[in-house]
């Protein structure tokens, strides 16, 4: 049974609603606790009753008792993973990877002190096989829980930032939801749509299939490279009726990091690059990292003033990258904010129509900011805001290196994983690092976020001859289909094979369903099903693992869950591969199950009517 502890109050066993309130010197802390069978809700209000202001910095505000392992730790941005842990994360080898080369922590966490302190937290949310706990909406704090594995609890956080509270004021706290006695998958499913709802969620559609320049060219893309795929697409799209839809041009066009509006001398003006794209019937698409600034750009020897700082007063390094400092822009300056919306609006006037946004989380590190009374968590939303207006409703906005839960309702799509890669990388460290193992396990793990939070985009799909097997290639590109996300692939078109044709238009017709993934331990091996694709009803088993798994029984992942009723009940699964049984879809009814068991637990699942 759920066992909570309030900081000063004996344990609590959820039932009906429970209000209480403490003090914590001139803070007072109301709390609001309200039950039914398998949920729990919790709304807090921070309320300064003194005669002058407080700052406020971390504040545990509940312990969750009695927990199993695993733990499901979720990172506070799209490249880090969602993964399960049977004993603490060992944090130490990503410290010292950042101090050796140089970088600052905020990519992993918008609290470093935590990391250089030995502790891994779980932001936005996390879980076990018998819970889901997480918040609803991330407006003001940065919420994350901390695991104690020795004596078996989850402490759960809110950091302020030091944020002051004036005398009288009160801030609400985001609502924290706690599921409980459901299936994992059931409950995370649960917890989306209700972050959905709490929200209002809504988001463009993205219809057909992407190019980007990327993972082929990376920074060595020019435009007659991008002008030579544009016709092969458009040829490819005629022969063989791949929907084709989209253009993406990525890193390697702009004079520098910050300086986006100008392009380099591999480059003619934005409006002829994206004017090229639509020629050719594409969507024009075109990435950027609007809140990064670059030592070398015109604006950080113009405009320092527009940058957050450290307490020293000089601009606080974001991280590194391109063999630079990257600084943060500050958008709770007038002329920073007047400048993101100009940048924005000018790239929607030069014809492009999808915009990727990316290494995001620059936006929300902790530093000085022109206006001290916001947050990180409120000036990363103001600059999202910022963005969305000045693109439109109309534009589709794919977020990438973002912090999640406050990007929900800004973005269309967001990447969900680390960046892909030609090839397999199954060694690296899982802090990010390019690897299409870590991509595509990403791609399983949040996929319960698709179209419920946004539309899930895996990466790219590769098709060319490259360092990843044939097999490795379809594990990629049929998970990638048959888990519905966004589909884009990314090759000079020239060296595509008819292989790779196939192989993408396999992935296609797995495309147009309900995924659903079963998550036991969910870190290499998985199980998936897809109702109602495009041609068929889907159950499949992904290990992206280097160790084989024999005999594994069908029905015990898919008998009370899936939907989809497979005709084996054993299947192999061989390292880096993905096993598919595919049933053609047919006409017919599925009725709802709803089962009660002995502890009381409620299930329900469906099975095909006689």
């Amino acid at each position: 049974m759920l066992k909570i502890k309030i900081p000063g109050i004996e344990s609590i066993f959820p039932g009906e609603k429970t209000e209480f309130t403490l003090k914590h010197g001139d803070i007072e802390v109301a709390y609001s606790l309200s039950g039914s069978a398998g949920e729990t809700a919790l709304k807090t209000v921070l309320r300064n009753t003194g005669t002058s202001s407080v700052k406020i910095g971390a504040m545990k505000l509940l312990t969750i008792e009695e927990v199993n392992e695993p733990i499901y730790y979720n990172n506070w941005q799209s490249w880090f993973p969602f993964k399960a842990y049977w004993e603490q994360p060992v944090v130490k080898p990503f410290v010292q990877f950042a101090d050796s080369t140089g970088s600052s922590l905020f990519s992993a966490t918008p609290i470093p002190g935590l990391l250089r302190n030995d502790v891994r937290p779980s932001d936005y949310f996390v879980a076990t096989d018998e819970l889901v706990a997480g918040f609803l909406s991330c407006s003001i704090t940065h919420p994350y829980f901390t695991w104690n594995d020795k004596e078996y609890y989850i402490d759960v956080w809110i950091e302020l930032f030091n944020k002051a509270i004036g005398a009288g004021e009160e801030i609400e706290i985001e609502e924290l939801l706690i599921l409980h006695g459901r299936y994992l998958w059931e409950m995370l499913e649960a917890y989306a749509e209700r972050i959905k709802e709490y929200n209002g969620v809504s988001f463009k559609e993205f219809n057909g299939i992407g190019w980007c320049s990327w993972y082929n060219y990376f920074t060595e893309i020019d435009f007659k490279e991008l002008e030579r795929n544009v016709a092969l697409l458009k040829e490819i799209r005629e022969r063989e009726a791949i929907p084709y839809c989209l253009v993406q041009l990525d890193d390697g066009y702009q004079k520098d990091i910050g300086d986006w509006l100008e392009t380099n001398e591999k480059f003619p003006s934005l409006d002829e690059i994206a004017s090229m794209i639509k020629e050719g019937g594409f969507t024009a698409g075109l990435w950027l990292a609007p809140f990064s600034v670059s030592e070398t750009s015109e604006i950080f020897s113009n405009h320092k003033d527009w940058l957050v700082r450290g307490l020293d007063g000089k601009p606080k390094l974001a991280y590194r990258n391109w063999q630079k400092n990257i600084y943060a822009l500050d958008v709770t300056h007038p002329e920073a904010a007047e400048h993101l919306y100009k940048t924005m609006r000018r790239l929607r006037e030069a014809g492009f129509d999808y915009i990727k946004i990316d290494f995001l989380f620059a936006g929300a590190i902790p530093g000085e900011r022109l206006d001290p009374s916001r947050t990180p968590v409120q000036a990363y939303r103001t600059g999202l805001k910022i963005i969305r207006e000045a693109l439109g409703s109309d534009c589709f906005i794919l977020g990438c290196g973002a912090p999640l839960l406050p990007s929900v309702g800004f973005v269309d799509g967001m990447r969900i994983g680390a960046d892909t890669a030609p090839s397999w990388r199954a060694d690296v460290m899982d802090i990010g690092i390019p690897s299409a193992k870590l991509s595509i396990r990403n791609a399983f793990t949040r996929s319960f976020m698709h179209r419920r939070l946004w539309l899930n985009d895996p990466d790219t799909i590769i098709l060319r001859d490259c360092e990843l097997t044939t097999d490795e290639k379809r594990t990629f590109a049929l998970s990638v289909g048959l888990l519905d996300g966004m589909i884009l692939t990314s090759d000079d078109m020239s060296l595509v094979s008819r292989e790779g044709i196939s192989l993408l238009k396999e992935a296609l017709e797995l495309t147009g369903g309900k995924p659903r993934v079963f998550l036991d331990g969910m870190n290499g091996v998985f199980a998936a099903c897809t109702k109602a694709a495009r041609k068929y009803n889907v159950t499949a088993f992904v290990n992206l693992t280097d160790t084989p798994r024999h005999g594994i029984k069908i029905k015990d992942y898919y008998r009370e869950w899936s939907g989809v009723t497979p005709s084996v009940t054993e299947a192999d699964l061989l390292p880096r591969k993905i096993w598919l049984e595919r049933v053609e879809t047919r006409a017919r009814e599925l009725e709802k199950i709803v089962e009660i068991r002995e502890d009381g637990r409620q299930f329900n699942y469906y099975t095909e009517k006689e």
